[in-house]
């Protein structure tokens, strides 16, 4: 039977996370949606956690070893019975208890689209910045949204699965190759999730992100070698400004 919505988790060895985000959908007032919990074979006290989830039918998944977080993610994508599935990974979380309710009332009032588009707060432990949703067009540069506040249509993202040919940037392929197969999709105004971002992970993987972007580029999108290398200038600069952006920023709550 399936339900409206599917939230899939992701975790491997951090129960605090994994914490954070039950409570934040245990908070939640929209009642009407299923967590799915794939959990790839936490070795610390993250697996009691997830074992009781699963016992207890608070979720449905699996703990088991994987590839990776896109097989991982796959593995959750597959387990999802919703007309419309979320990823919110262990450690990120919703803004305050009616964002569902919020995000499914607006996606219901545009008739429902493929793909959805909201906004984000990125956490950069205790740092926070905003990332609103951009339009859909500007996924010929990047994701319209974070994948945290993206809400896909499963049968369409089980057509197009992620793949492990890309390190970081599996989701942007995924959504481009929705995108090019005609998925209709709208872009938000309302922030609806907390992102959390390792800072040391950010750093290691944007020479690596601007690269796997550019192969998509070309691969998928099918862009031009100038627009390609106007996308890699623009990634560059802004990652500059990120930086220099996360390590000023003052210290603040995500509401």
């Amino acid at each position: 039977m399936s339900v409206p919505l599917s939230i899939i988790t992701i975790v491997r060895n951090d129960r605090a996370g994994l914490e954070r985000t039950r409570s934040s959908l245990s908070d939640q007032r929209l009642r009407d949606f299923e967590w799915i919990l794939v959990d790839g074979a936490s070795t610390d006290a993250t697996r009691p956690l997830v074992e009781a989830l699963l016992d207890q039918d608070v979720a449905r998944g699996v703990s088991e070893p994987d590839a990776g977080i896109y097989d991982a993610m796959n593995k959750g994508l597959r387990l999802a019975r919703g007309e419309h599935v979320l990823f919110l990974n262990a450690g990120d979380r919703l803004i305050g208890p009616d964002a569902l309710a919020r995000a499914t009332a607006a996606m219901a009032a545009l008739g429902d689209p493929d793909i959805a588009f909201f906004g984000s707060q990125m956490d950069f432990g205790g740092r926070i910045l905003a990332r609103p949703a951009k339009p859909a067009g500007y996924l010929w540069h990047g994701q319209p949204g974070l994948h945290q506040a993206t809400f896909v249509r499963r049968t369409l993202h089980l057509r197009h699965p992620f793949t492990q040919r890309y390190r970081v940037c599996g989701d942007y392929d995924a959504l481009t190759r929705m995108a090019v197969a005609g998925a209709r999709m709208e872009s938000f105004a309302d922030t609806i999730g907390v992102n959390r971002f390792e800072r040391g992970a950010m750093s290691s993987n944007k020479r690596l992100l601007i690269r796997e972007a550019a192969a998509i580029q070309r691969a998928v999108l099918r862009l031009p070698r100038w627009k390609v290398a106007v996308s890699v200038g623009r990634r560059t600069l802004h990652s500059a400004v990120f930086t220099l952006l996360t390590s000023i920023a003052p210290r603040r709550s995500a509401r």
